[in-house]
C-alpha cells in the first residue's frame, strides 16, 4: 500500500473543501507513470496553510483515495470533469496549468488522478512533527510509504486527534465513517505486516471472491490482497488443496487467534473475522472456528 504527498494548489484545495467534494480530479503535468501507486492508495494534499502560516513547511491538508488514472488533453479533462478539477471555469484551470508548466506551451496531454473518499483536516499535519522531513523546495510529489503503511497510519492517527474539517464534513455524507474505515484499514495492515500473517491466493480465485463479496464500501487491507474490510467485518481469503487442508487449517487457526488478540488490544471497534474458503471444512473444524467466534463461508470459485 503506497501513499504519496503531492504539492497542491491552495486555491484548488479550498474550492473542494468549501464545496465538500467527496470525489475529485487531481491533475499532474507529467504523463510518466508512477513506479508504485495503485487503486486504493492514498494521495495526500501537500500545501501551505493560508490561514495560520505558522511554518514555512508545507502541511498535509487532506487526502483522497485513488480510483483510476487517465491521460487526456486539457480540453477533454475540462469537458468530462468540469469543476471536479477544483476550478469554476476553464480559464482559471488553464491559468494555473500555465503557471505550473515550465514550458511556454500548454501540454498536449495531462494525467488525471481520479480520487474518491476525499477528506480534509481541521488543521494541517506537519510531517516534521512525526519525525519525517520533506524538502521545502519539493515541486511535485514524494512517497510516504511503499510498503504497508506505517507512516500513513501515524498520519491518520494524528488526524484522529485533531479531527476532520467541520465544514466539508457537514456537506459530505459519511465523511467521518469513511475516514475511520481507512484508519482501521491501516491499523490492520500494519498489524498483519508486523505479525507476518500472509496467505497466497491465486488471481482467478480472488476475482471470483471479489465478484461475490466485494461491495462498494469494502477495502483491501494490504497490497497482497488476501483480506478485505467491509464495515466491521474482516474477510480473509483462505485457499488450499485437499491434501494440505488439515495442516493449513490449523496454521490458519493459529494466525486468526493471534490476529484477533491484537485487534482486541489495539482497535476499539469490534471486528468480526470471517474466512472465505475454497474447501469445505469438516464439522469439527467449523466448531473450532465457532468456539473462537470466527465464521466461515464456503466459496468454491464457480
Amino acid at each position: 500500500m503506497a501513499a504519496i504527498a503531492y504539492v497542491t494548489d491552495e486555491k484548488m484545495i479550498e474550492f473542494h473543501r468549501f464545496n465538500g467534494s467527496h470525489s475529485i480530479v487531481f491533475w499532474r503535468l507529467s504523463v510518466k507513470k508512477f513506479q508504485d501507486f495503485k487503486k486504493g492508495d492514498l494521495l495526500f494534499f501537500l500545501a501551505k496553510d493560508r490561514e495560520t502560516k505558522q511554518s514555512k513547511e508545507k502541511g498535509l491538508m487532506g487526502y483522497g483515495c485513488l480510483q483510476d488514472i487517465q491521460v487526456m488533453s486539457l480540453n477533454q479533462m475540462w469537458k468530462k470533469y468540469g469543476n471536479k478539477t477544483g476550478y469554476n471555469t476553464k480559464k482559471e484551470l488553464l491559468e494555473v496549468v500555465e503557471r505550473s508548466n515550465k514550458s511556454k506551451e500548454l501540454p498536449k496531454k495531462i494525467t488525471c488522478l481520479l480520487l474518491d473518499k476525499v477528506c480534509f483536516f481541521q488543521s494541517p499535519i506537519y510531517l516534521s512533527e512525526l519525525g519525517y522531513h520533506i524538502n521545502n523546495n519539493l515541486e511535485s510529489f514524494t512517497y510516504l510509504d511503499r510498503h504497508e503503511g506505517k507512516l500513513t497510519l501515524d498520519i491518520l492517527q494524528q488526524v484522529g486527534k485533531i479531527g476532520l474539517d467541520l465544514w466539508s464534513s457537514a456537506l459530505s455524507e459519511n465523511n467521518e465513517q469513511t475516514f475511520f474505515q481507512q484508519l482501521i484499514q491501516y491499523k490492520l495492515s500494519v498489524m498483519l505486516d508486523s505479525l507476518d500473517i500472509k496467505f497466497t491466493v491465486d488471481k482467478k480465485y480472488r476475482e471470483s471472491v471479489v465478484n461475490k463479496f466485494f461491495g462498494a464500501d469494502s477495502l483491501w487491507i494490504n497490497s497482497q490482497q488476501f483480506c478485505f474490510l467491509n464495515g466491521k467485518e474482516l474477510y480473509i481469503i483462505f485457499q488450499t488443496n485437499h491434501y494440505q487442508l488439515r495442516g493449513n487449517f490449523y496454521k490458519l487457526l493459529g494466525q486468526l487467534v493471534t490476529l484477533n488478540l491484537h485487534i482486541k488490544n489495539n482497535i476499539e471497534e469490534k471486528i468480526k473475522i470471517i474466512v472465505l474458503t475454497n474447501k469445505k471444512f469438516s464439522e469439527q473444524q467449523a466448531d473450532v472456528l465457532s468456539e473462537f467466534d470466527f465464521d466461515y463461508i464456503y466459496c468454491d470459485g464457480e
